[in-house]
């Protein structure tokens, strides 16, 4: 796990430094799967796969930390 918070799902995918490694999303100190629109784009950000362009991010989801 790195030891900074990131903004995006694809900047947190940047910080993987090792095969298998994956992402968690953190909200208030607990941490949760990704939701389909972030697997969507942790999928895109790994393989390139394109991201369903009519899925809207819901509220606030900016706020978020991805470990």
């Amino acid at each position: 796990m790195c030891p900074h918070a990131h903004a995006t799902v694809i900047s947190a995918v940047a910080c993987i430094t090792s095969a298998g490694e994956y992402i968690v999303a953190s909200e208030n100190g607990v941490f949760r799967a990704l939701n389909s629109l972030e697997q969507a784009e942790y999928k895109y950000a790994i393989y390139g796969q394109e991201t369903q362009r009519s899925i809207a991010p819901a509220e606030g989801w900016r706020k978020k930390r991805f470990t």
